[in-house]
């Protein structure tokens, strides 16, 4: 079952299950590696958080958060 970004805790893992955006912010997220499949961790919650993802870290705000969704595992 997915759920978004924010419900992973501190050091949970999860895989991005899709982004429910318009295109524009959906591509922009794209680019950052944020595409269906790809496995994310949970570095630091809050806002922003801080995510690992492709080896790389990545601040994310309040509003980028809700909308990427996760199948947490």
């Amino acid at each position: 079952m997915n759920q978004p970004l924010p419900n992973l805790k501190r050091g949970q893992a999860g895989i991005i299950a899709g982004i429910d955006a318009a295109q524009p912010t959906a591509k922009r997220l794209a680019d950052l590696g944020f595409v269906s499949g790809i496995r994310i961790t949970m570095v630091r919650p809050g806002k922003p958080c801080i995510v690992r993802i492709d080896g790389r870290f990545v601040g994310l705000g309040a509003s980028c958060q809700q909308i990427i969704r996760v199948v947490p595992n």
